[in-house]
């Protein structure tokens, strides 16, 4: 992601037989003890640039899947999914680096504001989804139906940011709801991550 350029002077020019090599600078000196001292001037151009990943790399989406048996549903007891690209449980890492200042990471779904739903239209609310990261300097941001809570990455230095999390989601299930399959992408269940700078 990093763009490097590297200029140096340096020319040749032959003719005729002969050949003269021209330098950026060029030093010479008679004596007993001789020295002679040149110079060369270097520039590295780096773009401004954000990068940004939750989970498997490219086009793949993850899922993340909980499934809470009959005896154990609505009991409030934390229900471990599965899914991501990480640890064991429904898990993703989660990686920013930028050189573009502060970067906020905003959650958004494509709920509409109801949760995920089933075919009956029975919901379950995004609060229902515990957020946790191993990293206090790259936070899962908490979600909600009507998209979540900012987080803000802790910088590396000056306006450099270069951090790693593992992103593990649980289904509190705190209610009992309807039988079903609630959220995947047709129902709002897509969680939307997005990164910026100012």
């Amino acid at each position: 992601m990093k763009q490097h350029s590297l200029k140096l002077g340096l020319a040749i020019v032959a003719g005729m037989g002969l050949s003269t090599v021209g330098h950026a600078e060029e030093a010479s000196q008679e004596a007993a003890s001789p020295t002679a001292a040149v110079n060369h001037d270097f520039s590295v151009t780096v773009p401004e640039f954000l990068f940004f990943q939750v989970g498997s790399a490219g086009a793949t989406i993850d899922l993340m899947d909980f499934a809470p048996t009959a005896a154990n549903a609505g009991s409030g007891t934390d229900i471990a999914g599965t899914g991501g690209n990480a640890s064991a449980g429904a898990a993703a890492t989660a990686e920013v680096r930028s050189n573009a200042g502060q970067v906020t990471i905003t959650p958004s779904n494509n709920s509409a504001g109801a949760g995920l739903t089933n075919v009956a239209a029975n919901a379950i609310a995004y609060s229902e989804i515990t957020p946790t990261s191993d990293s206090a300097d790259l936070a899962n941001p908490v979600l909600s139906n009507a998209g979540g809570t900012p987080t803000t990455p802790t910088l590396s230095g000056g306006d450099t940011t270069d951090r790693t999390a593992t992103w593990t989601f649980v289904y509190s299930n705190t209610n009992v709801v309807e039988a079903g399959t609630y959220g995947t992408s047709a129902r709002g269940g897509r969680v939307t991550y997005t990164a910026s700078t100012p």
